[in-house]
Parts: C-alpha cells; structure tokens; sequence
C-alpha cells in the first residue's frame, strides 16, 4: 500500500465519520476520549521515494458508552452567547452578549443583523457546577425552515435592514422631522413641508403632531406599523412556502415600490412558478433589478437596495 493513499484514505475516513456525527447530533462531537487500540499488526509500507518498510498497523476501536446505560448520565451543558465589541453591533446583539442559557433552544438565531460576529460557547459543567470542557457551539444557526407567508411576520433582522435602507434623522436620542427631498431637519413651529417625514421613512399626516420628536422605540413601531401593507400584499399575492430571508426581502421590496405595483409585478409570477418565463425579464433577479429607477431615470441607491434585497432572498 503506497502511504500517500493511505494517509488520505483514513483521513478521508475521519472528516465523513466527524461529518456524519455533527449532522445527526447537531453538534460537532469530540469521540477522542472513546478511543482505545485494539491490535497493532506488521505492515510493509510503500514509502513516496519507492522504499519500502516495515511499519506497524494500529488497530483503533470506538469504546462508547451506550446511552441506555445506567451508570451513564449526561454532563450538564449551558450556552454563553458573546458579542464582539463592534461599533455596528445593533441593540439586540448587544443585549444577550453573557447571557447564559440553560436550554439551547432558548438560544436567538443568529446572525441578528447582516455581518454579525456574534458566536455562542458551549460548556460542559461538573457537579460543581466548575467548567470542564468548553467550545463553540455549533447548532447556533438554526435551520431556516420555510412557513407559508400568511403565517409569517417580519424578522428582527428584516426591520433593522429597512432601517438602513430608508434612514432617519436624529438630534440626540430623538428622531426629528425632516424634509424627505433634502434629508434635512426642518422647523417643527412653521408649517411643514409636502415632504416632511420622521422616523424610518414615516410620512408625517396631516393630523399627527411629532413636532417635539419621537424615541427610537416609537419609531421602530410605526416602522413596523407602516410595513403592514407590504406584509398584506405578501400574504395576498405570494402562493408559496417562503424562508425568513425571502419573506423579509420581499416585504422590503413591497414597502418600497408599493402594494399595487408588487401585485401586478413579474416578481411575484416568478416567486409562484418556478416554470415562468417573461421574455423582457428572463430571470427573477432581471424582473427584481428593473425596480431601480425614480421618475424614468435609473438610481444608484434603489440599485444597491435591489441588490441587497436579491441577496437576502437567496441567502
């Protein structure tokens, strides 16, 4: 047997096994304590210079305790979630950063916001309560499971991207009015402008009164109350099973080109059909991208938007 092949070989054999073990775990898991040698066996070994000596074969077994056991009892496990000192962490990530968690099920999806260097710790705890053993966690990114879009709200994830993408004014802590034209603060005590907006893109009517300002949380929840028509137009017009991440890139789509036109765009016939086909937009990402202009002409900010969006969709 030449070396090279057999080195790859039961290195190849070892990545599959390690492989198999984290899917069906959902953890990668560490068998090194379990392994015993059971024989070592002479062997003449093909060296990669064509010589030839004499080697010994070990023969290693797999010693693990059967789960059914009664002496077997399993470790005590807690999750830390740890947040990396960022100065785009969002709020969220910034709010679990030490948290523990006694069940990993309790553990917030991650990432939370786009670039999130966000990661949780696995320990494993003696009757002390003392760590004993520790490493990353590696189901922390849960399966994301498709849902039918009538059931389905927007994500965290999804109103901290809508809020990049229609930005906002503050002075302080305080979201103010601004003009939506110029993107600047405008004077509260005159009479506003056709324009005037606060918060994530909030046009401001004619019976609201937001002259002293609104707090972050006030403007989260009109945010979220003013998408509820793009939410709407998801649940009536899409047909299919859709992941978080293209539910939330299609209601940010919605939210910006309007209820009616997303209704009637070729979008949401190639969302439905996988067997559509439109000549003028042959693919879902050409009918996606043609939403980039502004009175005719094409915008390199709705460009970047479309794009992004896209990219969410298909992550």
């Amino acid at each position: 047997m030449h070396k090279k092949k057999f080195d790859y070989d039961i290195q190849n054999a070892i990545q599959e096994a390690e492989a198999e073990a984290e899917a069906e775990n959902d953890i990668l898991v560490d068998y090194s304590q379990f392994v015993e040698i059971d024989e070592e066996i002479d062997v003449r070994v093909l060296m990669p210079w064509g010589d030839i000596q004499n080697e010994k074969l070990i023969v290693y077994t797999l010693n693990i305790p059967d789960d059914d056991d009664e002496e077997h009892t399993e470790a005590k496990k807690i999750w830390i979630w740890h947040s990396e000192d960022d100065e785009r962490i969002c709020d969220d990530c910034a709010s679990h950063n030490g948290e523990v968690f006694e069940d990993k099920n309790d553990i917030p999806d991650v990432p939370i916001h786009p670039n999130c260097r966000c990661w949780v710790e696995e320990q494993e705890l003696d009757d002390n309560n003392k760590t004993v053993f520790s490493r990353v966690y590696k189901g922390y990114k849960k399966e994301n499971k498709t849902s039918e879009a009538s059931n389905m709200k927007i994500s965290d994830n999804g109103i901290n991207m809508l809020k990049r993408f229609e930005g906002s004014v503050k002075i302080g802590a305080r979201h103010v009015i601004y003009d939506d034209k110029t993107g600047r603060p405008v004077n509260s005590d005159k009479e506003l402008p056709a324009g005037a907006t606060i918060g994530y893109g909030h046009l401001i009517k004619s019976d609201e009164d937001f002259k002293h300002g609104i707090t972050e949380r006030q403007a989260t929840e009109i945010l979220r109350s003013d998408i509820s028509t793009a939410e709407r137009a998801i649940k009536d017009n899409i047909t299919i099973p859709l992941s978080q991440n293209q539910y939330d890139a299609l209601v940010s789509l919605a939210y910006n080109i309007g209820a009616k036109n997303f209704a009637n765009s070729t979008v949401v016939k190639y969302v439905n059909d996988s067997n559509y086909h439109n000549t003028k937009y042959p693919t879902l990402e050409s009918a996606w991208m043609a939403w980039n202009k502004s009175g005719g002409r094409e915008m390199a900010g709705l460009t970047n938007r479309r794009q992004q969006e896209f990219n969410l969709f298909n992550n």
